[in-house]
């Protein structure tokens, strides 16, 4: 069975999602190599997402995209430095969002027999991902 991108977007916040939730429990174990591989990577996954955006083809929405990445790979990375659960639910709470839109868009091409909910993945993710999870 092969994911189409918009079904590989969404398996990417699925992992992105287990990572922090992860980091969650291991700050709380003070397991530091747990903690620092789970963070790195969400971060991981949230750069490749981030790198793949067409801001030109993708308009406003990848370009929202491209903020929204930022803001969550900084706010990943001060909640692991300063210790706070805090900023990781505010993440995982967005990632959450996000993967619901995703897993909508992916539900809505794969009934839908015009292809015009399938071009937006590709719209706004043009080259192919590459990531391991």
């Amino acid at each position: 069975m092969t994911a189409s991108p918009l079904q590989l977007i969404v398996i990417l916040y699925d992992a992105a999602i287990c990572s922090v939730q992860e980091a969650r429990k291991q700050m709380d174990c003070r397991d530091i190599a747990g903690r620092s591989r789970s963070i790195n990577k969400c971060i991981a996954i949230i750069s490749e997402l981030q790198s793949c955006l067409n801001t030109e083809s993708g308009g406003e929405i990848a370009v929202s995209l491209d903020r929204l990445y930022d803001y969550i790979k900084r706010t990943v990375f001060l909640a692991t430095v300063n210790q706070d659960h805090q900023p990781l639910i505010e993440i995982e709470s967005l990632l959450d969002n996000l993967r619901s839109a995703w897993a909508e868009l992916a539900n809505q091409a794969s009934a839908a027999t015009t292809p015009a909910s399938q071009q937006l993945a590709p719209a706004i993710y043009p080259k192919p991902l590459n990531i391991s999870i």
